[in-house]
């Protein structure tokens, strides 16, 4: 398992990334409507991503704050909230030749 380090998280010391959940993804949304409501769907859209890192980084650590991620430089960011948005993620595999959603058919607009 692939461990991290973040200077501001732990103290420095590395730790491995916990998995991210549906419950977490909603926590995260409601701690973002509730602190960000006054903020265009744009805005909302692009403090997510802060939201998203911070649900997990403060399970590692309770002293951290959102504050602490915004700080971070924009390139360390978007490969965090990545690491951070896919643990745990094992992928969905169906069985050759099997469709999980069958395709609807196309209709050209013409009747005979």
């Amino acid at each position: 398992m692939t461990k991290y380090k973040l200077s501001f998280i732990n103290k420095g010391k590395p730790f491995l990334m916990p998995k991210w959940t549906v419950g977490k993804h909603k926590a995260a949304l409601a701690e973002m409507m509730n602190n960000c409501s006054n903020l265009s769907d744009q805005e909302k859209e692009e403090e997510f991503t802060y939201y998203v890192i911070y649900q997990t980084l403060k399970q590692i650590d309770p002293s951290v704050s959102i504050d602490d991620i915004k700080s971070m430089h924009p390139e360390d960011v978007v490969p965090l909230f990545d690491v951070v948005y896919n643990a745990g993620k094992e992928g969905i595999y169906f069985r050759e030749g099997k469709n999980p959603r069958p395709k609807k058919s196309k209709s050209t607009g013409k009747s005979k």
